[in-house]
């Protein structure tokens, strides 16, 4: 069998330390997926100012502030989420 890794962030984590068993409980989640064989995307963003990128499997994760932007006092407007890094 092989091992995967995942991440989770301190509100999550807290909320997998008080089950009972996480990890049989991901597996299920994963079973009982409806659609397993669709297509993985990763999405991209770039700040229009600066260029700074990200990339998140997650589209809801749009940053909707540019970090590097925010530190050095600019307007941290995202050009937009993609599919695709070559859209950018």
């Amino acid at each position: 069998m092989r091992h995967k890794m995942i991440s989770l962030c301190p509100t999550s984590y807290e909320k997998a330390s008080k089950m009972k068993n996480f990890s049989q409980w991901v597996r299920q989640k994963l079973l009982d997926d409806a659609s397993p064989n669709e297509d993985v995307l990763k999405h991209f963003a770039r700040c229009t100012r600066c260029g700074e990128t990200w990339g998140s499997y997650n589209a809801r994760r749009v940053p909707h502030d540019c970090g590097v932007c925010l530190k050095k006092g600019h307007d941290p407007k995202v050009k937009r989420w993609t599919e695709r890094a070559g859209d950018l």
